[in-house]
């Protein structure tokens, strides 16, 4: 079952609220990233149906940002609790989070910039749809 990429974005921010981090838009359009590679390897199907594109820091899910982009770069407050009840998801997204919970948000904007499937979608243009079978298979190769 895969949700919305905001469903999953609200999971995030109040799960990260809940270990005592902070998360801005820009962060979050990474965690979802590493999200979704996680579950297309781990379940062979999509975390979320949205697209992801290009833009200059990295994936971006256009609608998660349009969500949040009024925090700016600012941590975002919005800790409207959502729940999930397909239970591998909320697994594989929590050790996603607890993985890269220490590391610095300019370093996961690196990491999605030395990765295929950021690079591949970048060189066809600002904008341009990172597919899902592009992350699969980057992530199952690595």
């Amino acid at each position: 079952m895969a949700y919305s990429a905001l469903e999953i974005a609200k999971y995030v921010i109040n799960h990260e609220h809940n270990n005592g981090r902070e998360i801005t838009n820009l962060r979050l359009q990474k965690l979802l990233y590493f999200i979704q590679a996680k579950v297309l390897v781990e379940t062979g199907n999509p975390c979320f149906e949205d697209e992801m594109e290009a833009w200059d820091f990295g994936p971006v899910v256009p609608a998660v940002y349009e969500e949040y982009c009024k925090y700016h770069s600012r941590p975002i407050d919005d800790t409207a609790s959502i729940s999930l009840t397909d239970t591998e998801i909320v697994k594989n997204i929590d050790e996603v989070l607890d993985y890269l919970g220490d590391t610095a948000t300019f370093e996961l904007v690196q990491i999605t910039h030395a990765q295929t499937p950021w690079i591949n979608a970048r060189q066809r243009g600002k904008g341009a749809v990172i597919s899902k079978e592009s992350i699969r298979e980057f992530f199952e190769a690595a």
